[in-house]
């Protein structure tokens, strides 16, 4: 069986450089209308201007289609719908457009575990094995002493291999991800390090499940189940559901797209998820996710007045349990990031807290936020792929918000658009240099390897590197190499043995 290898890449990369959208950037002076307090907003802020920025930021960072929402507790201040949601149908984004939101479902799924606690069936700083008898963590001493907490704050301490996050997802079944906890490596003591890890918080998630007595291979539907009856329906997303591919569930949906070195921005396919459901499945609408921001900032009251969750175990997982690094210089007014329970949060120099998630995934990038003291929030989604235009445009976004409202990491903008630029650049430069391979060359290669790739060329000619429902194209660079053309890393050197 042939073996191919990648460069590093990861969803944990992506969270890192996420945690400075919460930090923010700048756009001068086009928003210097202060957000109020006491009552939201001013009575009149400069939307226009707002407006006119997201425009020149689609522009700029060359979207496809973005929905951008400010709201308070009670409503919606600002709503801006932007582009298309598919390049071949030209049907615009409206509120109603089905966006898969990625990793901001873990927020969702520390949610649903906060109504267990409200019930009494597990318990923050229970121990895992005390739920689940058969828990096997890689250390007798993780075994014994991992918590609910320490199953989503990032810091239990083990690791994940960057293959399994960015690739692997769709794999496993629900018994065969909780099993395979026991093989990860171990990076650190407990609590000493953030790591993100997408296999570990997914374990976590089934956990109100296994306290019911469900067996490990039928957690899936139950936890689906669960977080449909207890967060989205009560929130208002009366749409939402769990899912890998929204085309069974609506004919207004997002298509995702993502850079392309051979036609620059090309359609990208829906992703698995699998197992992994807890730490990202979620499909709702835009409207439907700024719903669920009000609900969080209402502190677990639903828009109809219906309490959801307890303040006390909602807000719970706001604080953080271990330390994030940032990026300094973009964000100079931060003087601490923590990841708690599917959020991250930023404390700025005036004391303000923000408090957001970013998600990514094939074709898509979503983001989370809200000033719970200030009593405002953010939405955004967008079907572009992360790296590195959909993560620049949420950075801009929330920027744009932070900085014209607060006075927030000024200047930091241009830095945002001008890192944006350079890796743009990067690519258009690999874009000028590489060529489609020949058959004679690649040859030897061509046929099935492990876990599941296949390397072969399409109907079209191109050569596609085809993993699960991924079909990633590959090109020869000047001395070659091959490198990806495009889907969740282009320009990412791929080597085959």
């Amino acid at each position: 069986m042939n073996s191919l290898s990648h460069t590093r890449l990861t969803r944990r990369g992506f969270m890192k450089a996420a945690s400075g959208a919460a930090a923010g950037a700048s756009l001068g002076a086009l928003l210097r209308k202060q957000l109020s307090a006491a009552s939201g907003l001013v009575a009149d802020p400069d939307w226009e201007s707002f407006d006119r920025a997201l425009e020149t930021g689609m522009l700029d960072f060359e979207m496809v289609g973005a929905a951008v929402s400010v709201l308070t507790p009670d409503e919606v201040a600002y709503s801006g719908m932007f582009g298309v949601r598919d390049l071949e149908t030209a049907e615009p984004v409206t509120e109603d457009t089905h966006f898969l939101v990625a990793s901001t479902t873990k927020s969702m799924t520390a949610a649903l575990i906060a109504t267990f606690v409200d019930d009494g069936v597990l318990a923050w700083d229970q121990p895992v094995r005390e739920i689940y008898p058969h828990f096997r963590a890689p250390t007798d001493e993780l075994t014994e002493t991992l918590r609910v907490r320490d199953m989503l704050d990032m810091a239990s301490g083990i690791g994940e291999s960057d293959a399994s996050a960015a690739f692997h997802q769709g794999d496993p079944t629900t018994d065969q991800l909780l099993a395979s906890l026991v093989n990860l490596p171990v990076v650190g003591a407990k609590g000493a390090q953030f790591f993100y890890n997408g296999a570990v918080y997914a374990a976590g998630g089934y956990l109100p499940a296994l306290a019911l007595g469900i067996d490990p291979a039928d957690v899936g539907p139950v936890y689906a189940s669960q977080i449909a009856e207890r967060i989205y329906r009560p929130s208002g997303m009366a749409t939402a559901c769990i899912t890998d591919d929204p085309r069974p569930f609506s004919d207004n949906f997002a298509t995702g797209y993502g850079p392309d070195l051979l036609v620059g921005t090309s359609r990208q396919p829906f992703a698995p998820v699998g197992s992994y459901a807890p730490a990202g499945g979620t499909l709702a609408t835009h409207g439907e996710m700024v719903r669920y921001v009000m609900m969080q900032l209402n502190r677990g009251v639903a828009h109809d007045g219906a309490r959801i969750v307890s303040s006390e175990n909602l807000t719970e997982c706001w604080t953080s349990n271990v330390d994030v690094p940032y990026d300094a210089d973009l964000t100079p007014d931060i003087v601490q990031s923590g990841y708690g329970m599917g959020w991250l949060t930023a404390t700025y120099r005036d004391g303000r807290r923000f408090i957001s998630h970013a998600g990514g995934i094939d074709g898509f990038t979503t983001f989370l936020g809200f000033l719970p003291e200030d009593g405002i929030g953010l939405v955004v989604n967008t079907n572009m792929m992360p790296p590195s235009r959909g993560l620049a445009f949420i950075q801009y976004v929330s920027a744009l918000l932070l900085e014209t409202s607060f006075g927030l990491n000024t200047g930091a903008s241009e830095m945002t658009l001008a890192q944006y630029r350079g890796a743009a650049q990067t690519l258009d430069d690999l874009a000028q240099t590489c060529r489609l391979p020949e058959w004679s060359e690649i040859a030897p290669w061509l046929g099935h390897y492990e876990k599941g790739w296949l390397l072969a060329f399409d109907e079209d000619g191109s050569l596609r590197l085809r993993q699960s429902s991924r079909s990633i194209p590959l090109v020869v660079m000047p001395d070659g190499s091959y490198v990806m053309a495009s889907g969740i890393a282009p320009g990412i050197p791929v080597h085959f043995s």
